[in-house]
């Protein structure tokens, strides 16, 4: 039976009262959140609010060792949700005695703020300052938890809270729950089902690249969301449906466009890294998006608020906020939240007025958690019923006049596109101090070129040729190009024959740099840079997750083993006889620097459980990193058959009621043979010869050969025959 607890009713826990909060929109209903397998309960206390997780999909003591583990990571901002207790019978029998569905429930902080899924859901806007601020704290989080060797494990809309959007202060802006599928370095993973939602690469994930392609949509998403278009194409509870994955379709195009169209070419290019990736190994390591995100220079450059004017004739929005506030005033405060939250939904992205309501509303929420709810007498109902439609009426009298003197009185702003990735080298003109008009002049050459697209956006650099293909508009005006980074010698470009004005084809002729891993370069057409314009150069061939290194090849000689399993040895040369250094082990994932000689790989430990061992690199045989081709266990040696005696018959000439049995190839001196059954036995004589008579005519038998001591000689028990057969033996 799911847990239903009641408004105000008290749980002790470890000594402390907690009270079941209301909920704050819904009179009368506790705060109760509904998960997919868990419901959360928001609690009181003294000292603030705390979440009750009262989860079905996992009891067992494994939450108990896991939640220790995750001790750990509390600390890092964000991940709040990491400091918990499970309740268990052991620890709080009295509270699982009476309340036994809380067996295994998990009490943790409250993190405040909405959910991102709550924002898609509704379509509520952000500015662009906002997408790119929580684009970045969202990144810097991931990266933290990827170099700590931890993943999220299920990270989609639901699991990701936007404090920063109530509390422009917060410690963190953005704070991840849902912890218990968080796994790595030190942190067990529960016998949690695999995750289902739209941000999981439709090939399953292996070790630490699992959260690289949920974690990537997800900053895509917020980067994206401060466009019309992008939100008006978003599905119901993500931007993407499962069926729009690694597929070109309008939902990818439409968001492409917008990333593009605001922040300019490098997270369109992401974008397109992610659509090519064939599994999570091939997504964009969480920490490129780093290097990607634009400056806060370019969200500063969104259009500017227009200017105050009269509230009553042309803003429909300060009415209800004036209202909203005296609703407050007189401690009618869930109307207050109503007409709130209907201001919210109606401001606009850029509007300043949307952090503020945002923060009203979570303090008038809080206020209502803290009070108790208590039913009203009835006689009240009387009045307050027509008040509430009385005022509700009035608020949308006067949103609709407004809404119709503004559609009169404000002419439509014609809309400025601004597109970073054009560049135009104009000579600049003297300015003169007079007003008055410059005389006319003879025209300025101009040299304009636009990028929109560059494919393939990353260069393996041991492959030749290293060639890439730049689309956009007046590439015939480029002359020269060149790619550049910091802490790099530029590298030239070829311009190849066949260019056009809409695509420009360039190679690397000569590369001699000293790339370790991979690197954005930007690229430089006429000697300008092109902002968010960049190609990738890698000095890997590809990413493979080890999975060969199995304790059921120790008879190869190359399997190892220790406290944490079985792992081999990077070798030094390609050779079975070279001097082996560092460790590795299934599941760490690997840089592939060269696939020669054959049977063998030269890697670079890309990620590892042991962090020391990150970026180590040398030669392993390829059986132990694809876990094909594997030396097949060797054939088991035969030991050879020790010598017995072979019967066969000769003839049928012995005496109807006689057996005749001659052995040679070994002294039969001493041995006898007996029939089987009866007393009729014999003695070999010293050819090997022995004769036992007193069958009937042509009677069947068995007969056995003993030694000396009287046992059983291999070869010759339970030997067929029949009387008048002459039987032979060799020893051999």
């Amino acid at each position: 039976m799911p847990f239903q607890p009641a408004i105000d009713e008290q749980l002790v826990i470890d000594g402390i009262s907690y009270q079941v909060c209301a909920h704050p929109a819904i009179p009368g209903r506790p705060f109760v959140q509904e998960g997919q397998n868990s419901r959360v309960v928001q609690l009181r206390t003294a000292g603030g609010f705390v979440a009750l997780k009262v989860q079905t999909q996992l009891c067992e003591p494994s939450l108990i060792q896991h939640a220790q583990q995750l001790q750990s990571v509390s600390s890092i901002p964000g991940l709040q949700a990491a400091r918990r207790m499970i309740i268990t019978a052991a620890n709080q029998p009295a509270l699982v005695t009476t309340r036994p569905e809380l067996d295994y429930a998990i009490l943790m902080p409250w993190v405040y703020g909405p959910p991102w899924q709550e924002l898609i859901h509704h379509r509520r806007p952000l500015s662009p300052s906002q997408s790119l601020a929580l684009a970045r704290a969202l990144t810097n989080l991931l990266v933290e938890i990827e170099q700590r060797g931890l993943v999220h494990g299920d990270l989609q809309s639901a699991h990701v809270m936007l404090p920063g959007l109530i509390d422009p202060a917060a410690a963190a802006p953005v704070a991840l729950v849902d912890l218990e599928t968080m796994h790595g370095a030190g942190v067990l993973r529960l016998p949690m089902p695999a995750p289902t939602s739209p941000y999981q690469h439709p090939v399953p994930a292996q070790g630490l690249s699992a959260d690289r392609f949920g974690g990537a949509l997800l900053i895509l998403e917020l980067l994206g969301w401060c466009d019309d278009a992008v939100r008006a194409a978003a599905a119901t509870d993500s931007f993407f449906t499962p069926a729009d994955l690694l597929q070109p379709t309008e939902r990818y195009h439409t968001l492409r466009d917008a990333l593009a169209r605001r922040w300019g070419l490098g997270p369109a290019q992401m974008l397109d890294r992610l659509w090519q990736s064939a599994t999570p190994l091939n997504c964009p390591l969480l920490k490129e998006w780093q290097a990607v995100l634009p400056s806060p220079r370019m969200a500063a450059a969104e259009p500017q608020a227009p200017a105050t004017i009269s509230p009553s004739l042309t803003d429909p929005i300060a009415p209800l906020m004036n209202d909203a506030a005296a609703l407050r005033t007189h401690g009618q405060l869930a109307q207050a939240l109503t007409v709130y939250r209907s201001a919210l939904d109606r401001l606009p992205a850029d509007d300043p007025r949307a952090s503020e309501v945002m923060q009203t509303i979570d303090t008038i929420e809080r206020e209502l958690a803290q009070t108790s709810a208590t039913p009203t007498p009835q006689r009240d109902l009387h009045w307050s019923a027509p008040v509430a439609i009385g005022v509700v009426t009035i608020i949308l009298l006067v949103v609709l006049a407004a809404i119709g003197l503004n559609r009169v009185a404000t002419p439509s702003p014609t809309p400025v596109t601004a597109n970073p990735a054009i560049v135009t080298a104009i000579p600049s003109p003297t300015l003169s101090p007079s007003p008055t008009p410059a005389p006319t002049r003879s025209p300025i050459p101009i040299q304009s070129f636009r990028v929109d697209r560059i494919f393939p956006i990353d260069l393996f650099t041991g492959a030749t040729p290293l060639e890439f293909t730049v689309q956009g508009s007046g590439l015939s005006a480029v002359r020269t190009a060149t790619l550049r980074a910091a802490g790099y010698d530029p590298v030239a470009l070829d311009i190849l024959a066949g260019r056009s004005d809409n695509e420009l084809r360039l190679r690397i002729s000569t590369l001699n740099i000293p790339l370790a891993g991979s690197a954005p370069f930007t690229l430089e057409l006429n000697g300008t840079p092109v902002p968010g314009a960049a190609v990738t150069l890698r000095d890997y061939s590809s990413v493979r997750v080890v999975s060969g290194v199995r304790p059921d090849y120790r008879y190869t000689g190359r399997i190892e083993e220790d406290a944490q399993g079985a792992f081999t040895r990077i070798r030094v040369e390609p050779s079975p006889e070279s001097a082996v250094t560092e460790p590795i082990r299934n599941g760490d994932e690997v840089d592939i620097l060269s696939e020669q000689p054959a049977g063998w790989y030269r890697v670079r430990i890309r990620t590892s459980t042991d962090s020391g061992l990150i970026g180590s690199s040398g030669y392993v045989e390829r059986w132990l990193i694809d876990n094909t081709g594997v030396p097949p266990p060797p054939t088991p040696t035969v030991p050879p058959e020790p010598p017995r005696l072979r019967f066969v018959k000769l003839n049928e000439n012995e005496d109807t009621r006689c057996i005749l049995i001659q052995i040679r190839g070994i002294n039969t001196a001493g041995w006898i043979v007996s029939i089987d059954g009866l007393r009729l036995s014999g003695a070999f004589d010293s050819g090997g010869n022995a004769r036992v008579c007193g069958l009937r005519p042509r009677q069947e038998v068995t007969f056995t050969v003993r030694d000396e001591q009287g046992a059983p000689v291999r070869g010759g028990v339970g030997v067929p025959t029949r009387g008048s057969d002459v039987m032979f033996a060799e020893w051999r």
